[in-house]
């Protein structure tokens, strides 16, 4: 963990709202810090994606107080949330691509936003995850024509080109290969080792491997231990 004591994500009084489940915070909080691998680990993976929809501030608690590096966040307020959207890498299901863009388009939309630059092109990060991943030959075509497997691919190396402070995974495994032949969970690891914040819900023994914190949704609670 970071010595700077303000967490990315801090959400307080934290109580969700969820399918069969009603979620409360132990100790009233829930904080993410820079360089934190967080496990969480849930029978429920409707509760499980719930809970990292509200930490990407695409989905409202039933009740608490959401702060990002500090700053208190209207999640009512979309534009307020644009910035910190950019920040948080979302991999789950339903992160879709944009249909009526190109793949290379879907990766840079967010520079092209920020910028204001439609001439920018993919940096070496983005490159190489592509390489790696099999798109490279696959950037001017439109989702349409990848397979579930290239779009899954293609969504974690969006989110993970952004250079997020902290990435938000839902079932790594359905999106990369949880083996050092892999070159997305090879990114991820080396993104970890710069101290990228990374909450996963996930039973897979070698991601759990990666954490140094857990979280368990079960019987209407989030509980927290170290690991």
């Amino acid at each position: 963990m970071d010595s700077n004591p303000t967490p990315i994500i801090d959400i307080t009084h934290l109580a969700l709202s969820s399918p069969g489940m009603f979620l409360n915070g132990d100790a009233h909080r829930l904080a993410v810090y820079h360089g934190d691998v967080v496990a969480v680990l849930t029978d429920s993976p409707a509760d499980g994606r719930h809970l990292l929809r509200v930490m990407a501030t695409l989905a409202q608690p039933e009740r608490g107080e959401y702060r990002f590096n500090g700053k208190i966040m209207d999640l009512k307020d979309y534009r307020q949330c644009l910035e910190v959207k950019r920040q948080i890498g979302y991999v789950a299901p339903d992160a879709a691509l944009l249909s009526n863009q190109t793949l290379r388009e879907n990766l840079l939309l967010s520079r092209f936003y920020a910028e204001n630059d439609l001439s920018i092109a993919l940096d070496n990060t983005l490159d190489s995850l592509c390489e790696g991943a099999g798109l490279s030959r696959m950037l001017d075509r439109r989702p349409s024509v990848l397979s579930d497997g290239e779009l899954l691919k293609a969504i974690a190396v969006r989110e993970m080109g952004k250079a997020p402070a902290v990435m938000l995974i839902d079932r790594p495994e359905n999106f990369m290969e949880i083996s050092e032949n892999d070159n997305i969970f090879n990114h991820l690891r080396n993104m970890i080792g710069s101290g990228t914040a990374v909450v996963f819900v996930s039973h897979h023994s070698e991601m759990i491997g990666l954490a140094n914190r857990q979280l368990t949704v079960a019987g209407g609670e989030i509980r927290t231990a170290s690991v």
